[in-house]
């Protein structure tokens, strides 16, 4: 797409984020220092896709 840039490797680096946080979650459960309601709740709030804009590429929408 033209005016759109997608840095390389995004997704690859989000998806080993998210995986190194779901082992840190798994060791905190099993060592009881969390139980699964607390983690529930901490995880929903990150729940949402990082986006960053270019402003040089935005158009005004007024």
């Amino acid at each position: 797409m033209k005016g759109v840039r997608v840095e390389k490797g995004l997704f690859e680096k989000r998806a080993a984020e998210k995986r190194k946080s779901r082992q840190a979650d798994e060791r905190a459960l099993k060592a009881g220092k969390k139980s699964r309601e607390q983690l529930r709740q901490e995880n929903g709030l990150f729940s949402g896709v990082k986006v960053r804009l270019v402003l040089e590429k935005a158009k005004a929408l007024c």
